[in-house]
């Protein structure tokens, strides 16, 4: 008896001040309580025309693969009448190539062919999931030619982990023209640790982006888990960012659709 209330008179002190009643044990408070004085963060959204990406159910996005000009846009205005469709994502990568500048007049009739959808151009590399390979400077010429020449679009997606200075300027241009920004992270093959991915999200709010992307590869169960722990606590604890995560693989797809509970907000 003796021994127990010494340690209690040791423990009990570690703990934050919370209200007991009598004979409950003591358990430490919860700092996100909603205690007098304490309040959650305004969380931020996108609108993105009708859509608001971060507030209500998570939005959906669906993207092109289509290999001509003509079927590129036949494919959007397929995906304009699909019910429940809240994005297309514009995929010029597995088009055959042209500069930015072209795309930017194919994109012309493209935006208007998606009518009430959002609309999310983005290039990706084929070590991330695109139709070929593009090194920095190629990618930054078609972006900065798409930008300049009136190419359109609601919120450009831009890969975080190239050349840092081509990216800032490729940020400073959409936000100037009035886009949104989502700055990516992929990674194929694995999935990285709790605080890494943690780390990586909070990078791409300080470099700018308005939607922050993250999709790794789950070779596991616990990769999946990991991946939906981290958009969970970056969603209650870490920030106020719309977010757009994703397990890759057939084991991460449990991560595309618990978006509601995880707080993941386009999927």
């Amino acid at each position: 008896s003796m021994t127990a209330g010494a340690l209690g008179a040791l423990v009990a002190p570690a703990f934050a001040h919370t209200d007991l009643n009598p004979g409950m044990k003591m358990m430490p408070v919860d700092t996100r309580n909603v205690r007098g004085g304490w309040e959650l963060p305004a969380r931020n959204y996108v609108q993105v025309k009708d859509v608001k990406i971060g507030q209500g159910l998570p939005k959906t996005i669906a993207s092109t693969t289509a290999k001509t000009p003509e079927a590129f846009l036949e494919q959007i205005s397929y995906y304009a009448t699909l019910p429940g469709l809240d994005c297309v994502d514009i995929r010029p990568d597995y088009l055959p190539v042209m500069s930015g500048k072209a795309f930017a007049d194919l994109m012309q009739e493209g935006y208007k062919r998606a009518g009430h959808l959002g609309v999310e151009v983005s290039l990706r590399d084929k070590l991330e999931g695109g139709g070929r390979q593009y090194s920095d400077a190629e990618a930054d010429k078609f972006w900065t030619d798409y930008l300049t020449n009136g190419g359109q679009a609601d919120f450009c997606d831009f890969e975080m982990f190239r050349d840092i200075k081509s990216i800032r300027k490729l940020v400073g241009i959409a936000h100037e023209r009035g886009m949104k920004v989502m700055l990516s992270d992929h990674e194929f093959g694995w999935t990285p640790s709790e605080d890494d991915m943690l780390r990586r999200l909070l990078f791409l709010e300080k470099e700018g982006s308005d939607i922050l992307k993250m999709a790794v590869w789950a070779n596991n169960m616990e990769d999946c888990l990991r991946l939906m722990s981290v958009t969970w606590k970056y969603h209650n604890y870490y920030g106020t960012h719309p977010l757009c995560t994703m397990a890759m693989g057939p084991i991460g797809c449990l991560s595309r659709v618990t978006g509601q509970f995880t707080g993941n907000d386009l999927t």
